[in-house]
């Protein structure tokens, strides 16, 4: 494994070649800012970009490398003067402070030339007046860069406005339009006063780039390039494995999609045991805290009692809390949150009436609370087991089941420890009966770590009582109910990352099973079944996606892996029916469907099933009567869908090669569907992929296939809902006969 230099903090001191290999997301936008520099330099055209975005998000990262490619640029070396100034630059009060540092900054890229044509004349400045100087200083950088153009980085530009004040930015405004000859690229954590007011000499001068925060795919590739260029392949295969997919959406929720996170957590993100886990999280800390004690500083008195107050909180809260806790009203309190979210501290979430608010990096309250510990960082570390690993895995670690320490009372005697803040040294009195007859006979390091496990399970507990879990559930049900998967589907991910039971990964699976997402609906099925093996329902909805990714000797494997634990667990068997009828195996889900019947289970979804069996087997008259009665049962509660009617309409066409008995059925089928006002999914199901797929055959005759096409145009072919399905069938027909020519 190699040992490449990673700067958490300062990117300006990486290789070139190592920030483009870590480049994730903004290579498009890297390519453009380029192209806009190199078109300020080659024409009249010159540009002035803002790149916005919290700390770490990777300002410093995209000016670094953009700095790097234009330098290099050969054709650019006689027409661009590149001036760099310091990622923070306290010194600047005034327009010539400014014009100074510039000058700094050019003798650092250009020495020989800086020594020949101004080393001398800026010295001599030193003897003027500031007036005098600021207006010599002024024609000496016009004159150095002459023809060219001159770029400049500028980072922290709102830091840096700031010490201008409203003069020294009306100066270089002025200096800006009068001469012609710059262009910048600037960085900033926000919008600021002096480029979005109305009367700022810089309004609307800036176009502004806001860099997004890192998703979660973004964030498995960046570790994926950092293992790549480190050559680890624990690392790399570690990211590939559903644990280290947990790992980093843990630190995707710490990071709040931070890019400088990720670089600090991919030193341990493969380590396991809590022994080697404990340093490298406390140094971690220890690098982070004056970073998150800097982004403090940035802040009002107001606004960092807000934060305060959420860190300590350790969960969302609503604006009113928030007023309340602080003192403020609740005005002053939405204004501050406002202005927080915008900054990148904080999260908003909308959910019914009430917006709940918490830290927007759970790893900022880690870091501002580890000053506060005046022992080992006990609460600290659980936070962030409780993060770090799942439920399961710390049920695991500790050897029992989560149900059996709820039953003995474990959690109490722990909860009642940590309310007495008897928590300085280990989180358990040594002298508790309890706790020398469970931990006795464990040699010392493995006393410890029970006592974490022991303590992040009973935080997970403590997760069901957030505010926000019964808003979501009830949010997600309500979508539900109107087959809003898309927002459904938003809610159960809000779950999912707050406690990420198996239930939670379940409903995500169904969800994403509505959408027809179905590879990412089958790993969250597994997920619940890792968390919950003997989950039934897991079970089944694994199948169900299965059988619409086609692999369908697996769904019937997963089925009875439902049936295991109860044999009389009925949706197992309606799901296994369901496929033993795309299979056509019609008998055999025949019998399911009875089986379901005799258990009690009365859903429409039974019946529609049953009735299609019975239409396999060529039982026309009794499937459309079982059919028929199914929608008149339950008509406000579900109808078939288009997957129903493209099965009914497939055993249809395999029943018979009768155009008599085609003509009838379908017929008999029309009325069926305009009683039920299914009309319009039976038109679709006409030419969906099994029935194609079947009239395509080899067993099929090209006579057979016409005849098929005949009949329907004969019977609905003045009908609107058909016109289009018509049309693709004949198309379907005609490809069939060129083929075979």
């Amino acid at each position: 494994m190699k040992s490449t230099f990673l700067s958490r903090f300062t990117p300006s001191l990486m290789a070139p070649e190592i920030l483009e290999a870590i480049l994730v997301q903004r290579h498009q936008l890297a390519d453009y800012l380029v192209e806009l520099i190199r078109e300020s330099a080659l024409t009249a055209n010159k540009h002035f970009r803002l790149l916005l975005g919290m700390r770490g998000i990777g300002k410093t990262h995209m000016i670094t490398l953009v700095y790097h490619r234009v330098s290099k640029m050969k054709d650019l070396h006689d027409k661009l003067v590149i001036a760099w100034l310091r990622e923070e630059e306290w010194g600047v009060t005034s327009f010539l402070d400014l014009l100074l540092r510039i000058f700094r900054a050019l003798q650092k890229e250009y020495p020989a030339e800086y020594d020949a044509k101004l080393n001398q004349q800026v010295e001599a400045l030193y003897q003027l007046s500031q007036q005098e100087a600021e207006h010599q200083a002024a024609a000496l950088l016009r004159e150095f860069v002459g023809k060219r153009t001159l770029l400049l980085l500028m980072e922290n530009l709102d830091d840096v406005f700031n010490g201008l004040g409203d003069i020294g930015q009306k100066q270089l405004r002025a200096y800006i339009q009068n001469y012609s000859f710059l262009t910048i690229l600037a960085t900033a954590q926000s919008l600021f006063d002096g480029i979005i007011r109305k009367d700022d000499p810089f309004y609307n001068f800036f176009y502004p780039h806001h860099l997004e925060e890192l998703t979660l795919d973004e964030a498995v590739d960046l570790l994926r390039h950092i293992a790549e260029l480190e050559e680890d392949k624990e690392l790399e295969d570690f990211i590939k494995t559903p644990t280290g997919r947990d790992r980093i959406r843990a630190i995707h929720h710490l990071s709040g999609g931070n890019p400088r996170v990720y670089v600090i957590f991919s030193q341990f993100l493969t380590r396991n045991l809590l022994d080697e886990l404990v340093e490298p999280f406390m140094r971690m800390l220890d690098d982070l805290t004056p970073y998150y004690q800097a982004r403090m500083s940035w802040l009002s008195q107001q606004q960092r009692k807000i934060i305060e107050f959420l860190a300590d909180r350790r969960r969302a809260v609503t604006v009113k809390e928030i007023a309340q806790r602080c003192f403020m009203t609740h005005q002053t309190a939405s204004s501050q949150l406002k202005d927080l979210r915008e900054k990148g501290y904080v999260n908003s979430e909308s959910i019914g009436r009430e917006s709940f608010y918490e830290l927007h990096e759970p790893l900022m309250r880690f870091c501002l609370e580890v000053k506060k510990q005046r022992d080992e960082p006990i609460r600290l570390f659980v936070d962030f087991l409780r993060i770090w690993y799942t439920r399961t895995e710390l049920q695991q670690r500790l050897g029992q089941d989560i149900d059996e320490i709820r039953k003995n009372g474990w959690f109490d005697d722990l909860g009642q420890h940590f309310n007495d803040g008897r928590n300085e040294d280990l989180p358990y009195e040594r002298n508790h009966p309890r706790y020398q007859q469970r931990l006795e006979p464990l040699p010392p390091d493995a006393v410890v770590e029970r006592e974490y496990v022991l303590y992040a399970l009973q935080a997970m507990e403590d997760d069901d009582e957030d505010p926000r879990v019964a808003a979501y559930w009830q949010e997600y049900e309500n979508c539900c109910k109107k087959k809003d998967y898309v927002n459904a589907l938003r809610y159960v991910e809000k779950l999912v990352e707050i406690r990420g039971y198996a239930q939670d990964w379940l409903e995500q699976g169904r969800c994403l099973n509505g959408l027809k997402r179905y590879e990412e609906a089958l790993a969250s099925f597994d997920k619940a079944i890792e968390l919950d093996p003997k989950n039934q329902w897991a079970w089944v909805g694994r199948g169900l996606v299965l059988v619409n990714l086609k692999r369908y000797e697996e769904a019937l494997a997963s089925f009875d892996k439902a049936i295991e634990p109860d044999s009389n667990y009925a949706w197992a068997w309606v799901g296994r029916g369901w496929l033993l009828n795309h299979l056509e195996r019609y008998d055999e889900a025949l019998a399911h469907c009875d089986k379901v019947i005799a258990l009690g289970e009365q859903s429409s979804y039974v019946f529609f099933n049953r009735a299609i069996s019975l239409l396999g087997l060529n039982r026309w008259d009794e499937g459309i009567t079982v059919l028929d009665d199914a929608l008149n049962r339950f008509a406000e509660v579900a109808e078939p869908d288009v997957e129903d009617t493209e099965l009914i309409i497939h055993t249809l066409f395999n029943s018979t090669n009768d155009a008599a008995v085609w003509k009838t059925r379908i017929t008999t089928l029309i009325e069926f569907s305009d009683k039920h006002l299914i009309t319009s999914a039976l038109a679709q199901g006409l030419v969906r992929e099994k029935t194609i797929n079947a009239l395509m055959s080899e067993m099929v005759s090209d006579k057979a296939a016409q005849t098929w096409l005949e009949v329907w145009q004969e019977v609905v072919g003045n009908r609107p809902e058909f016109q289009i399905p018509l049309r693709l069938l004949n198309a379907a027909v005609r490809y069939r006969q060129t083929k075979r020519r």
